[in-house]
């Protein structure tokens, strides 16, 4: 007679599940060195809190003697009338990947998750995209575009300097002093994280540019929750009292991510934005921080003041033929139609949410908790 294993799968599949795990859920990510603070459970369960029952969540868990030893918070939403198993929160989510104890079973749970994914036949597409290089899921693939993140490495002796952007601030100080904040009160981050997304979205309107996330018809009570929760630091760049630039962010894995940046366009002759990212930089360095992470993607007022940029991986794991063209589409064609929009300028801006993830008008059936053996 074989030994019973010592391994166990779950699906968490509704909240009071998913709200069950969050101590453990917790526990888990500390010990997972990769961790960067966008599977963490506050984020994942504050997205699932606005999203309602657009998505259906699928959270796997992998349980070794009855210790939670990885996880994989996964939404499941239909487009088109494919199926597709994608990260919790995107696409705000700006990276994903699993959660696991940095042990030698490691690899072997990743086989025994992956096997369990492949017995799903309700999802024609895994699409396991913005995965870190050395991420817990990454394998070396980069579908479609290459894509990476810059930041800044904090250890570093010397902060660099830049005397373009110092000159300009000159043209703040004349306005007034200069002063970085945080917002304290639940009440303040939330006024100021919508007020800062507005902003955002006024800029990006202006340059006929587009942000999958931000256009997200969940992205602003999300951002407020989170905000709210004071999971999101609302940090504010203040000239002679008024706010003239924002940054919204979290620290994770040792790194502040700056998530939302934004700055009040009557002050753009002084480059707000260029001058609290200094800052912040600075008090980020002196918290002992290790990096301060500028996310996705890689925009040129980004690279000057990165030290490195980390390489962003895609997986797209058909199981059905629907899903094998999701998957070209997702990787090959969407990036191409992308860069055609934003060549032609504004007057295209509106063809951009054809190639986004929205959801307005899906209603998803959540169903219950499953659990298997293996």
């Amino acid at each position: 007679m074989s030994a019973a294993s010592p391994y166990r799968l779950e699906r968490a599949e509704t909240l009071d599940a998913i709200d069950a795990l969050a101590a453990e859920w917790a526990e888990l990510e500390n010990a997972t060195p990769e961790a960067t603070g966008f599977q963490s459970f506050i984020w994942c369960r504050s997205w699932l809190a606005v999203a309602g029952q657009s998505i259906r969540p699928r959270v796997l868990c992998l349980r070794e003697d009855g210790r939670l030893v990885m996880l994989l918070p996964l939404q499941i939403e239909t487009r088109f009338g494919v199926s597709i198993a994608r990260w919790v929160g995107e696409p705000m989510t700006q990276y994903g990947d699993a959660l696991a104890r940095a042990e030698a079973g490691r690899t072997h749970w990743r086989k025994l998750v992956e096997a369990e994914m492949r017995r799903w036949r309700d999802v024609d597409l895994f699409a396991l995209t913005r995965l870190r290089a050395g991420a817990v899921m990454a394998d070396g693939t980069r579908a479609g575009e290459p894509f990476s993140a810059p930041y800044v490495d904090l250890r570093l002796a010397a902060a660099r300097r830049h005397k373009s952007v110092e000159r300009r601030v000159k043209r703040l100080v004349a306005r007034g002093p200069l002063a970085l904040a945080q917002a304290e009160t639940p009440a303040k981050r939330e006024s100021l994280a919508r007020h800062a997304l507005m902003l955002k979205r006024s800029w990006l309107a202006a340059r006929g540019a587009y942000s999958a996330g931000l256009s997200n018809p969940f992205a602003e009570d999300f951002i407020a929750a989170l905000a709210r929760d004071g999971f999101l630091q609302v940090n504010v760049l203040l000239v002679g009292g008024e706010t003239c630039a924002m940054d919204l962010g979290f620290v994770g894995g040792r790194a502040y991510r700056s998530f939302l940046g934004c700055f009040d366009e009557r002050f753009a002759e002084g480059s707000p934005g260029q001058a609290l990212t200094g800052r912040l930089i600075a008090r980020c360095a002196e918290e002992g921080l290790a990096a301060y992470d500028m996310l996705l993607p890689a925009d040129s007022y980004k690279l000057a003041w990165a030290t490195g940029e980390t390489t962003i991986e895609a997986r797209f794991v058909a199981r059905t033929l629907k899903g094998f063209a999701a998957a070209f589409a997702l990787a090959q064609m969407r990036p191409f139609a992308k860069r055609v929009i934003h060549a032609a300028g504004p007057m295209c801006a509106g063809l951009k949410s054809a190639f986004s993830f929205r959801r307005h008008g899906a209603r998803l059936p959540v169903s219950r908790a499953k659990e298997t053996a293996t």
